[in-house]
């Protein structure tokens, strides 16, 4: 009995086809093109938390303001116990904030350079101050019911 012994080489390919890495590709870019502008607008969603924040110690001040002087028209930037308007960046993504008449203006800066709000007082401390938010053209950007709407804070007994 002879037996031969014969080697096979067998090859084996490592790695992937051109049409696997094709399509892994493919799967990317519209993944890119979905999350990419969700992205950039939830950035800019975050970066409106820090224009509302700019304007609460300006909304007390026109408050305290409103009750001191009985009129909202005497309530402006660096008058009755309201700081100077702000017309450097303030913030990252703050520019500016001014008071006149009890109207504040909140302008954004960096990637909301485009966006702007006011918060418009009136009342009287008989009535109390009532809040009205305009937004402009970014709406969506800003949290649901507080553009376009009045809100009473502060109510005298």
């Amino acid at each position: 009995m002879n037996f031969s012994y014969t080697s096979h080489n067998i090859s084996f390919k490592k790695g992937f086809t051109l049409i696997e890495l094709m399509i892994v590709i493919a799967i990317v870019a519209i993944l890119a093109t979905i999350a990419i502008p969700s992205y950039q607008n939830y950035t800019k969603k975050a970066a409106i938390s820090e224009l509302l924040q700019a304007a609460a110690p300006y909304r007390s001040e026109v408050e305290l303001c409103v009750y001191n002087q009985d009129a909202v028209k005497n309530c402006s930037g660096g008058q009755h116990g309201i700081q100077a308007n702000t017309t450097t960046a303030k913030g990252k993504y703050v520019k500016s904030v001014s008071v006149a008449s009890g109207v504040i203006t909140v302008t954004g800066n960096g990637s909301v350079s485009d966006v702007s709000y006011t918060l418009t007082a009136s009342g009287s401390a008989k009535e109390g101050v009532t809040w009205t938010a305009n937004c402009g053209s970014n709406t969506e950007l800003f949290p649901s019911g507080f553009c376009s709407t009045s809100t009473n804070t502060s109510t005298s007994n």
